[in-house]
C-alpha cells in the first residue's frame, strides 16, 4: 500500500459498510473465545491501520505486529502502543504467552501459512484460540486479489485442512459477510465482461450513505447470528482454532 493511502484506508475503517460490519463479526467470536472477567493477553497479527486495535484493546492488553514499516510509522503516529515490526513470520514473543492470537485478512498474503499458523500457535497458551478471517472461495478470484498481493483464497474445508497441518482444530468455522456473495459475483462478473483492471480501490464501491448504513445493520444482524449458527456461504470465512491435544 502506498503511503498515501493509510490514512485514507484508516478513515474507510471508521465509516465503510465492509469494515464495520467484519469488525463486529470479529468482535462476536473475540468475546466468546475470551469469555469475561480478567484482562486477557492479545496478539493482532498484521494490524495493517489499527482498524480493529480499539476493539481488541476493550478486551484486554494488545501487542500488534506489521511487516510493513509504513504501517508501524502510521500506527505510532495515531497514538497507538505496542507497535512491534517484524520481518517474516517469525515472533519475537516466547512461548505460550496469548490468550489469542488474532489474524485479520493476513493468512492469504503469507506464502507459508502453515508456517505462519504454527508460529501463531506457538505463542498461544494451551487454553488459547487463533481467530481467523480470510476471502472466500477460489473461483471468486480476481485482478482484485492480485493487486492486494492474495496468494489464495479459501474454503472453510481448505482452511482445515490448513488448521490440521499446523496441529490446529476449528472450534467453530463459517462463512460471512453473506448477503455480498451475490453482489460480489456480479460485480467481478461485470468487470471482467468490461475488461476493467482492478486495483486496491475496485472493492470499494461508492453507495448512498442511506445504503452504506442499511448494509452496516445487514452485518450487525448477521454478527448477532454467529453467537448461535454458522453460515453455509458468504465471501469471507472466520474461524476459531485450538490447539490439538
Amino acid at each position: 500500500m502506498k503511503k498515501t493511502e493509510y490514512a485514507r484506508m484508516a478513515e474507510r475503517e471508521k465509516t465503510y459498510w465492509w469494515h464495520l460490519g467484519r469488525l463486529r463479526i470479529i468482535q462476536t467470536y473475540a468475546q466468546k473465545a475470551l469469555g469475561h472477567g480478567k484482562k486477557s493477553k492479545i496478539l493482532n497479527v498484521g494490524c495493517g491501520t489499527g482498524g480493529t486495535i480499539d476493539m481488541l484493546e476493550g478486551l484486554g492488553i494488545v501487542d500488534n505486529v506489521d511487516i510493513s514499516q509504513d504501517a508501524i510509522d502510521f500506527m505510532k503516529k495515531s497514538g497507538y502502543k505496542r507497535i512491534t515490526k517484524v520481518k517474516d513470520i517469525k515472533l519475537p514473543y516466547q512461548d505460550k504467552t496469548y490468550d489469542m492470537v488474532g489474524a485479520f485478512d493476513v493468512l492469504e498474503h503469507i506464502e507459508d501459512q502453515v508456517g505462519a499458523l504454527k508460529e501463531w500457535r506457538r505463542v498461544l497458551k494451551d487454553t488459547g484460540a487463533i481467530i481467523i478471517t480470510v476471502p472466500a472461495y477460489q473461483w471468486l478470484w480476481s485482478e482484485h486479489d492480485v493487486s492486494l498481493h492474495h496468494k489464495r483464497r479459501y474454503t472453510t474445508r481448505r482452511l482445515k485442512q490448513v488448521a490440521k497441518e499446523a496441529g490446529l482444530k476449528p472450534e467453530k468455522k463459517s462463512y460471512a459477510i453473506v448477503f455480498s456473495l451475490p453482489l460480489v459475483v456480479s460485480f467481478r462478473f461485470i468487470n471482467k465482461l468490461l475488461g476493467r483492471k482492478a486495483d486496491s480501490e475496485t472493492s470499494y464501491v461508492n453507495v448512498p450513505n442511506w445504503i452504506n448504513q442499511f448494509f452496516t445493520n445487514l452485518l450487525y444482524v448477521e454478527a448477532r447470528a454467529h453467537k448461535n449458527i454458522s453460515f453455509p456461504a458468504g465471501t469471507s470465512v472466520v474461524a476459531v482454532l485450538r490447539k490439538e491435544k
